[in-house]
């Protein structure tokens, strides 16, 4: 470097900044044996790193979620006396906190819990599978230890392997995120080195956090138009006994001449005139609610999915040992390049 700057400077000429590079060629010659170790151990210290970081598949899926705020089909209920409350009421879970719904422990754990038949023929949890690839299943306390779907019957040391793998799912595994912030759209990703872990893991992620999603959402609702349910039936009922106790009033064979006797039958007939107006409001109102409940649940819809192949994250083994010795060739090129021809100092 020292005789490029020169020869830019003008210090010497061509021909002495040539003769330069031919004394430098001529040194890294007599240097191959200490050039080649130095490659061996960058080969090496490379397939260390990739053994260490290896190759990762990435399992994506795009999702679009309804953020609709219309509120004159509320407002048309509400003339009806029912109160079906508004599509995401009080802004919960909108923008960054649906993101972040994601990432929660009650989801990432309920997804872990979730039995898959993998592709490759095996049936099993998604905690068990990734416990079987992670680096817990190498502590002592952990090894005989089996992650089942029946969180009710786990021990506290089963809690703590379930909670520890929820931690290496946020931290390593799952990502969440809005590519763009003025459209509802959610991306979620999982990257993992088993290709079937990360796209089970990822479907049933979605899948489960859009139940819960809707659950949540549509949780008032449903208590409503439970309750409307339940006098709906209890009205009716009340309309069958009335219409049994109209016909049989009916039957009787009553004096005309004693009014008195027919009080019995009016009344039955003013009961069941009352039963079938409430029937009929209570049936409106019932309608208008299942109405109210089609409109709040939310529309989750796939726009992307995992489809095998998955993209790859990464590098293969291989590249990190061509990339570790790449590195180490450089370094010896520079290194015996720059020192002085006296100071070179044989490293075999």
């Amino acid at each position: 470097m020292s005789q490029f700057s020169n020869f830019i400077e003008g210090k010497i000429t061509l021909g002495g900044f040539a003769a330069s590079i031919l004394n430098t060629l001529s040194t890294l010659k007599n240097r191959w044996k200490s050039i080649l170790v130095l490659m061996l151990i960058g080969g090496l210290i490379g397939g260390v790193w990739g053994h260490l970081h290896p190759e990762k598949f990435q399992a994506r899926m795009l999702i679009a979620v309804e953020d609709d705020d219309s509120n004159g089909w509320q407002n048309l209920l509400s003339q009806f006396g029912i109160d079906v409350g508004g599509n995401n009421p009080g802004g919960i879970f909108k923008g960054e906190s649906l993101v972040r719904l994601f990432k929660t422990r009650s989801r990432v754990e309920d997804m872990l819990l979730q039995e898959v038949h993998f592709e490759d023929g095996k049936t099993q949890t998604l905690a068990q599978r990734l416990l079987d690839h992670s680096k817990l299943r190498k502590k002592t306390v952990f090894t005989d230890i089996q992650l089942l779907p029946d969180r009710s019957v786990y021990t506290p040391l089963q809690d703590s392997l379930l909670y520890e793998l929820y931690e290496e799912v946020v931290g390593t595994v799952l990502f969440s995120d809005k590519p763009e912030r003025k459209l509802s759209l959610i991306e979620v990703v999982c990257t993992h080195e088993d290709k079937f872990l990360a796209k089970a893991m990822t479907e049933k992620l979605v899948e489960r956090t859009s139940k819960f999603y809707i659950d949540v959402l549509t949780k008032k609702t449903k208590a409503n138009l439970d309750v409307l349910q339940k006098e709906a039936d209890s009205v009716l009922i009340i309309l069958n006994e009335s219409m049994n106790a109209s016909a049989a009033s009916s039957d009787l064979n009553v004096n005309p001449n004693r009014a008195t006797l027919l009080i019995g039958q009016n009344r039955a007939l003013v009961d069941l005139q009352i039963s079938v107006s409430l029937y009929g409001e209570i049936i409106k109102n019932l309608k208008l609610a299942e109405i109210g409940l089609r409109k709040q649940t939310p529309i989750i819809q796939i726009a992307d999915e995992p489809i095998f192949p998955l993209p790859r994250a990464g590098n293969p083994l291989w590249a990190w040992i061509l990339i570790g010795m790449g590195c180490a060739f450089i370094f010896s090129i520079l290194f015996f390049s720059l020192i002085p021809v006296e100071e070179h100092k044989p490293l075999t």
